[in-house]
């Protein structure tokens, strides 16, 4: 842990002192982030492996994103802000979570665009 990314003050059971910062207990957003990483790669496996979506061009590639962007913008709610772009939203929104959206929605169009007919 190089204390690069912390989380916000946590009063949980599983919270992380970065020892490093300050001595405050912590969400540890990168077990969270790993988790949802790993619950990602599953879903992808079987949509691969055991769906017919593998043979619609695009559908696992825009899942992906949608997976792990659209994941990313509730993972940042538990991150100390790190400055960036937020303030000019009226910190409605964090700068990982503005930066995913257009991802989120990419990936949504390569889901539900219309399959193309062979030649």
């Amino acid at each position: 842990m190089n204390s690069e990314i912390i989380g916000k003050p946590a009063e949980v059971d599983w919270a992380f002192i970065f020892t490093r910062i300050d001595q405050i207990p912590r969400h540890p957003v990168q077990l969270y982030e790993s988790l949802c990483y790993l619950a990602s790669f599953a879903l992808l496996y079987y949509t691969y492996w055991f769906t017919e979506k593998r043979h619609k061009q695009g559908f696992v590639f825009g899942l992906f994103l949608v997976l792990i962007f659209g994941l990313r913008i509730p993972m940042e709610s538990f991150k100390q802000s790190q400055g960036g772009i937020e303030s000019a939203f009226s910190n409605a929104l964090s700068t990982g979570q503005l930066l995913s959206i257009p991802f989120v929605l990419v990936g949504l169009y390569f889901m539900l665009r219309p399959d193309r007919k062979a030649a």
